[in-house]
């Protein structure tokens, strides 16, 4: 239903924005995310090692409260995060204000299939990182990958990258928030941190000439 409202208004965003090839603008960008570079293939490579220390991780950090706040945003929010951003960026800007809500609708996309695929058990469920239920559409068996580390970063990657490198700071304490939260294993977050920026990186530098 989110998909629906945001495409919907990216569509009445896009002819706000009065570009005559929007769509063959769309299509650029998207097809911008099939394109990898040697330094992509590196690090979700590398992510492969993060599995490894899932349990390390999780029994090291303490578990803390803090922006415990982060736990009740969902979806519906980040959607609204999105919109607001697009809206106030817009008048600077009208090409990353709808990278942002392209980005966010993507992120979405892909974490919200991976997720339901994959069932991973969140730390929580019973301590084992390998734990899989395929398929599931429970909660505590959508841990892989993070969503809140995935849709933080695709909103504030086009940010960071047009008005300054301090925005990361938002997805950066959305991430290790799922961390301390116990909400997630270790690979969740850095894998939803690469899919999240792959994305929001990709679609800002998409923009045809």
């Amino acid at each position: 239903m989110t998909l629906v409202i945001l495409l919907s208004f990216s569509l009445s965003f896009g002819q706000t924005c009065g570009s005559a090839d929007y769509f063959d603008e769309l299509k650029v960008d998207l097809s911008s995310l099939f394109k990898t570079n040697d330094s992509q293939i590196y690090l979700f490579s590398l992510g492969a090692f993060s599995f490894a220390l899932d349990s390390t991780v999780n029994e090291s950090l303490p578990s803390s409260d803090f922006f415990k706040v982060l736990n009740d945003i969902d979806i519906f929010d980040f959607a609204l995060i999105s919109i607001i951003a697009s809206g106030l960026i817009f008048p600077f800007d009208s090409y990353t204000a709808w990278t942002v809500i392209e980005s966010f609708a993507v992120s979405v996309l892909i974490t919200g299939t991976i997720k339901f695929l994959v069932g991973r058990a969140r730390p929580f469920v019973n301590g084992n990182p390998f734990l899989f239920k395929f398929f599931s559409m429970e909660n505590a068996y959508q841990s892989f990958p993070s969503g809140h580390a995935a849709i933080s970063w695709a909103i504030f990657t086009p940010i960071a990258e047009r008005f300054g490198k301090f925005w990361y700071v938002v997805p950066t304490i959305f991430s290790l928030q799922r961390l301390w939260s116990k909400n997630h294993w270790f690979s969740d977050v850095y894998y939803g941190f690469l899919l999240g920026y792959t994305t929001g990186y990709s679609l800002y530098y998409s923009k045809s000439d």
